[in-house]
C-alpha cells in the first residue's frame, strides 16, 4: 500500500479507525450512536488501544472525543450515519491492511460480542439497551470507591439511570453474568 492511498490521520488515531473498520466488520452492524459508543468502550476493556476517555453521562460511559471523531469518519466518507452506521466498503480497505489487532485480541472481541449477540437473541433483550446496561454496570464497577459488591453496583445504577431502572431490572442479572464470565467484573 503506498503512502498515497492512507488517511492523512497517522499514529494511534489511524490504528484505532483500522481496529474500528475490523470491529464493524465483527460486529456486522452497529446500530446507533449509542451502540458504537458502547462498543468501543469494550473494545478498550478488552485490551484494544482506543485514544479516548470515557466519563459517565446520561448514556453511561460516553466520550465526546469519539463522538467528535466519528463525525469526522463521517465527513471523510469512511462513515455514515442514518439511525445505524453504515461502512463504506471503498474507504474501509485504505485501513483493512493495516489492522493493528493482535488475533488473540480479534478472537476475544469476536467471541465477546458473539456471546453478547446470542444472549440478547435467547432472552428477546434489546441489543443496544442490554450493551448499555452492561457498559454502565462495568463503568460503574471500575470507577466506584465504595465496596464493589454486585447490589452496590446495582443500586448506584438505579440511582444514575433512574429513567432505564425498570428497563435494566430485567436485564441486569444477566449483563451482570456476562460480564462475569469475561472477566470484566468480579
Amino acid at each position: 500500500m503506498t503512502n498515497e492511498a492512507q488517511p492523512q490521520n497517522s499514529g494511534l488515531l489511524y490504528e484505532f479507525t483500522a481496529n474500528l473498520v475490523k470491529v464493524f466488520e465483527i460486529r456486522g452492524s452497529i446500530l446507533g450512536k449509542l451502540d458504537l459508543q458502547k462498543t468501543v468502550y469494550f473494545m478498550k476493556r478488552l485490551g484494544m488501544k482506543v485514544p479516548f476517555e470515557f466519563r459517565w453521562n446520561l448514556l453511561g460511559p460516553y466520550s465526546y472525543e469519539l463522538a467528535h471523531y466519528c463525525t469526522h469518519l463521517e465527513v471523510e466518507g469512511l462513515l455514515s450515519y442514518s439511525g445505524t452506521y453504515q461502512l463504506n466498503e471503498e474507504e474501509a480497505k485504505k485501513y483493512r491492511l493495516s489492522s493493528a489487532f493482535s488475533p488473540d485480541i480479534v478472537e476475544r472481541i469476536k467471541n465477546f460480542f458473539d456471546k453478547m449477540h446470542k444472549l440478547c437473541e435467547e432472552k428477546n433483550y434489546d441489543r443496544v439497551y442490554f450493551i448499555e446496561c452492561a457498559a454502565s454496570l462495568d463503568f460503574i464497577s471500575q470507577n466506584v470507591t465504595v465496596e464493589k459488591s454486585k447490589d452496590n453496583i446495582f443500586s448506584l445504577l438505579e440511582k444514575l439511570k433512574p429513567e432505564k431502572a425498570e428497563t435494566f431490572m430485567e436485564m441486569r442479572e444477566d449483563a451482570w453474568a456476562f460480564l462475569r464470565s469475561e472477566g470484566l467484573v468480579n
